[in-house]
């Protein structure tokens, strides 16, 4: 019911027996307890006809609120979601220095801000999310970085980042975070299973499988840039569609830029080597929705991460899926291309989803 409430928002108290499968007394059972806990408010509406004013039952957002946050190349996120998954406070800095006590020192600010400015009863945040640029190499969660993170190699993050987040954290992979939040707040409320392709200063993904995310046996399901690198051996640096390469390419059109969070903060549609990316990376990101609809049988391939929304737009616009041979007359069912759905930066959001996620929703 909570998950229901959080995916599509208010709800008539008498529509739910037939939306969940459970009786009504049942319904109102399980009402009277959560209005009691203070977790979801009811109020009557105003009868149409005949019978009794119906119920319209709402998660109280102000009941619990996880706080997220995003490590990447070279950028530190921060978000605090309410239990409705509206963010009540929330930005992202460049991070200079990415050693772990330089990252700690900015961290603990940026916390110490975000409870300023949220201004919310701090007793009500149940818990912490971290995602973390990388793949999953160990248990307690540690991850193999990229090269600009070297110093957080074969961190234990939950013991390094309690100190300042609390001791309820939850630690993932960037991707599957952003995936998580695609799948509450955005595409995955209509979508149950689609694929996420997480561009940032190099590129990644994850996959939401019937509303849950799939991290597989080693917790690394999802990583597609590796698919990319196969196939692109043969070209020089076995390059592929990445923010850093959207960099360097507009660097090459004449615009430099320090590091991709200053880029993201410059471009626009007629920035010079936009459209050179756009046509370098549009085939690609084809070939991976074909591979993906053959092995995954996704329904939706979700263009998301740090990529700003009008440029993730532009690329959906020029994606074109290799048609497999048809047979009687029949084609075989690719995935739809499309944005992301979810404002703001969503790492950081699905990192402050997961605590609320784990305690309250399916």
């Amino acid at each position: 019911m909570l998950d229901l409430l959080l995916r599509t928002g208010p709800a008539v108290q008498g529509t739910l027996p037939q939306r969940l499968g459970l009786s009504q007394p049942s319904i109102a059972r399980l009402v009277s307890g959560f209005v009691a806990e203070g977790l979801v408010t009811s109020t009557s509406r105003t009868a149409t006809g005949r019978g009794n004013p119906s119920v319209l039952l709402s998660l109280a957002p102000d009941h619990a609120y996880g706080v997220g946050v995003g490590i990447t190349g070279d950028a530190l996120s921060i978000a605090l979601v309410d239990i409705t998954g509206q963010v009540r406070a929330g930005w992202r800095e460049p991070m200079t220095d990415r050693s772990r006590a330089a990252v700690l020192g900015q961290l603990a600010a940026m916390y110490a801000r975000l409870l300023d400015d949220a201004a919310v009863d701090r007793d009500r945040i149940v818990g912490a999310g971290v995602g973390f640029s990388g793949f999953v190499v160990g248990d307690p969660p540690r991850f193999n970085p990229p090269a600009v993170l070297a110093d957080w190699v074969d961190a234990d993050l939950v013991a390094t980042l309690s100190p300042v987040l609390g001791s309820n954290l939850l630690c993932d992979n960037d991707a599957t975070c952003a995936a998580i939040a695609e799948g509450l707040l955005g595409v995955g409320r209509n979508t149950a299973t689609f694929a996420y392709a997480h561009l940032t200063n190099g590129f990644g993904g994850a996959l939401i499988v019937d509303g849950r995310p799939m991290r597989g046996a080693r917790g690394n399901a999802g990583d597609f840039g590796a698919v990319w690198w196969l196939l692109g051996r043969d070209r020089p640096g076995g390059r592929y569609p990445s923010l850093d390469r959207l960099r360097k390419i507009v660097a090459d059109h004449g615009t430099a830029f320090t590091t991709v969070e200053e880029m993201l903060a410059a471009i626009h549609p007629g920035t010079p080597g936009i459209g050179a990316w756009l046509a370098e990376a549009h085939e690609p990101f084809a070939t991976l929705a074909f591979l993906l609809g053959h092995i995954v049988a996704c329904e939706k391939l979700v263009i998301g991460g740090r990529v700003p929304a009008w440029l993730a737009a532009s690329l959906v616009e020029r994606i074109r899926l290799p048609v497999s041979p048809t047979r009687h007359d029949r084609p075989f069912p690719l995935p739809t291309v499309v944005v992301s759905e979810v404002k703001g930066d969503p790492t950081a959001i699905g990192a402050a989803l997961m605590p609320l996620q784990a305690l309250f929703f399916r």
